[in-house]
């Protein structure tokens, strides 16, 4: 494999894509640099001159390959080539520096570190400094770098502005910001899915397996009691701890996903939650209608999530919650409670949350000071299922 394409297959996709947007951007800066005197020559002429309109579609081209700014329409106001030539003889000059500093500075002491050898001698009027000659070319080439790369975002966002003042902009490059989300989320999404089953692999083994393990127990006893009083007592203590182990798979299935989210919607088994809750919970708005199933599953994971770790750590008296439906946008959840607070929004739980949420462009946040309770917001946009206005009990009827 070439040394190139060996190279892009080790990079993540990520750094290949914001590396190569950079750079993009830092020509642009330089293509700029050419471009600058003839934009504010240009900006004197009429617009409807041959030069203006040459000079025009070259700007829109840099701004087009280099900053990816595409424009919805040609501007052919004079104040369009004069903003940009502005901008662009401004961003030049620092970033000619910058990158001329990169390319004698740095590699000339990269030159002198690896072949010739030898220190960097840095004098100040009370005392001097001595560093390798090739520590300081790579520190002094990723400073020209770092710097050259900002002052292009920078050219990048003043020219948007400019752009933006004058027709409607859209900026492709976004896109890379969005992969890189998309990304994110995609490995968090599979973290959640292996803390998920190891909470599963841990119910079965400390509920299920144990209710086995005494009902076999049980059932051995009854087989070799030779009391049939002695026998029956065990059988009916085996029928007792065989409708545990029924309830402990059916608590086992519940928490994997609820068929009642299916058949009858969140109102359903969020009121099931709050029959079940040991401390007393609050519905204080539930909306009735249906919603996307990906989004009514992570509300019902949020609202349950948050609701066991109050029981478990919160201390508190009484829980409340409360959902609220944007028409067509988004559903938000809200999970209170009046316990100690100090809830660690870190927490493998909780992360796992925000992995889930995540998934569906959702955010997911915890307040929660020393004191004064918990409180689990999330919201959870709807996507393109509701868009437009269909509600998943009408598709189904469809």
């Amino acid at each position: 494999m070439p040394w190139p394409s060996a190279l892009s297959t080790r990079l993540p996709p990520e750094v290949r894509m914001f590396t190569a947007r950079w750079a993009r951007s830092v020509l642009a800066v330089a293509w700029g640099g050419l471009l600058c005197l003839p934009l504010l020559m240009a900006s004197v002429l009429p617009p409807t001159s041959r030069m203006a309109a040459k000079v025009r579609s070259w700007e829109l081209a840099r701004h087009s390959r280099g900053f990816g700014l595409v424009l919805a329409d040609e501007p052919t106001k004079r104040r369009f080539l004069l903003g940009n030539g502005l901008v662009a003889a401004l961003a030049i000059i620092p970033t000619a520096n910058l990158l001329g500093g990169f390319f004698v500075v740095t590699l000339g002491s990269l030159f002198q570190g690896f072949f010739i050898g030898g220190a960097v001698n840095i004098g100040f009027d009370m005392w001097s400094i001595s560093q390798p000659t090739l520590f300081v070319g790579v520190l002094y080439g990723a400073a020209n770098l770092i710097g050259a790369v900002a002052l292009a975002e920078a050219a990048s966002w003043a020219h948007g502005r400019i752009d933006a003042h004058f027709v409607e902009v859209e900026r492709p490059f976004a896109v890379y910001t969005r992969i890189s989300e998309l990304l994110t989320t995609r490995r968090g999404v599979v973290l959640a899915i292996d803390e998920e089953r190891r909470r599963i692999e841990r119910d079965l083994h400390d509920g299920v397996q144990q209710n086995v393990v005494s009902l076999s127990v049980l059932i051995a006893r009854a087989r070799r009691a030779s009391d049939p009083a002695k026998s029956q007592a065990l059988l009916d203590d085996a029928l007792v701890q065989s409708q545990d182990l029924i309830d402990e798979m059916r608590e086992v299935a519940w928490r994997v996903y609820p068929t009642a989210l299916d058949d009858h919607g969140l109102r359903t088994v969020l009121e099931r939650i709050a029959g079940r809750s040991p401390i007393p919970l609050t519905l204080v708005t539930v909306p009735e209608g249906r919603f996307p199933p990906a989004v009514e599953s992570a509300a019902y994971f949020v609202v349950r999530e948050a609701v066991t770790n109050v029981v478990k750590h919160a201390e508190a008296s009484a829980i409340t919650v409360s959902v609220v439906a944007e028409p067509r946008t988004a559903l938000t959840v809200t999970v209170s409670d009046d316990g100690v607070g100090g809830a660690d929004p870190r927490g493998g739980g909780l992360q796992g949350l925000t992995r889930r949420v995540g998934a569906l462009d959702g955010n997911l946040e915890v307040d929660s000071l020393e004191g004064a309770g918990t409180t689990v917001r999330t919201r959870i946009p709807f996507g393109t299922d509701a868009q437009d206005g269909s509600t998943t009990k009408e598709k189904r009827q469809k």
